[in-house]
């Protein structure tokens, strides 16, 4: 890795279930290729020794110990579907290597849904403060096209429609280079179709084939990756319905698409 980029780690490139499923037999399910093991979506992207994690799924400990996850200087959620926030817990780790709190950042409808899920966490009573708990100091992200500076990286979020309710795209600047990572979306919108123009890397919500009402389905994804003539592009949240190897195939046209994989570092 370029010492003047940012690495950015695909931690989780797998549908809320994760891959494989329980008790299925399946050929992505029984498959050999580790490229088939997907667990629940986190990226960690880190420069100048500061790592920003965004999301942190029921799998981030399972990331963490597998040496993915070197230092934690702030969070960012998304949305609180389980498959992106129930890993918070986990985060209490980083703050005793850290020796310190860690901010939270989220817009202010997440930080509210936040509190209220993890009560123990943000709602202590004197009498419990003693109790081993993550420690985070809650961040309102501003509202598109506002940017938040975390870290050496500026930060926006775009609302993104997914299903019933909106997550967002988070645009992650460094150096002058562009992340637009867009894990959970069920349209392509015009403001997200813009936000991917040009992008140096896009990562891009791709469900499956048949369609899904909270998400993209993976040839809707590949087209808009193709589309935003990014530099390089990957299909994240995947389920269990294709593998690695087939679609690869499928998107050989369009060498710079292709789908996630668990593990993968991309430089930005």
């Amino acid at each position: 890795m370029n010492a003047h980029s940012a690495s950015v780690r695909i931690l989780g490139s797998g549908t809320s279930t994760g891959v494989p499923l329980v008790g299925c037999t399946c050929p992505v399910c029984t498959s050999r290729d580790p490229r088939d093991v997907r667990t629940r979506c986190g990226i960690h992207v880190e420069a100048e020794g500061f790592g920003l994690q965004v999301d942190v799924s029921p799998d981030f400990r399972a990331q963490a110990l597998r040496g993915w996850v070197p230092r934690v200087d702030a969070v960012l959620v998304t949305h609180c579907h389980a498959d992106h926030c129930l890993g918070l817990d986990d985060v209490r780790r980083y703050n005793t290597l850290q020796g310190g709190p860690i901010p939270l950042y989220a817009r202010r409808c997440v930080l509210d849904d936040l509190s209220r899920i993890f009560g123990y966490i943000f709602h202590v009573p004197p009498s419990q403060k003693w109790l081993y708990r993550p420690r985070l100091v809650p961040t309102a992200l501003p509202r598109f096209p506002a940017a938040a500076q975390i870290g050496p990286f500026r930060v926006r979020v775009l609302p993104v429609p997914h299903g019933p309710i909106r997550s967002v795209a988070v645009e992650l600047e460094y150096r002058g280079r562009r992340l637009v990572a867009c894990t959970d979306c069920s349209r392509v919108t015009p403001s997200l179709a813009r936000l991917l123009e040009g992008a140096d890397v896009a990562l891009l919500d791709g469900l499956r084939d048949r369609p899904q009402g909270a998400h993209l389905t993976v040839d809707v994804s590949a087209a808009a990756l193709a589309a935003s003539r990014c530099g390089v592009g990957r299909i994240v949240h995947l389920g269990h319905d294709i593998l690695h190897e087939t679609l690869l195939a499928r998107l050989a046209a369009t060498p710079r698409v292709k789908p996630a994989f668990d593990g993968e570092v991309l430089e930005l």
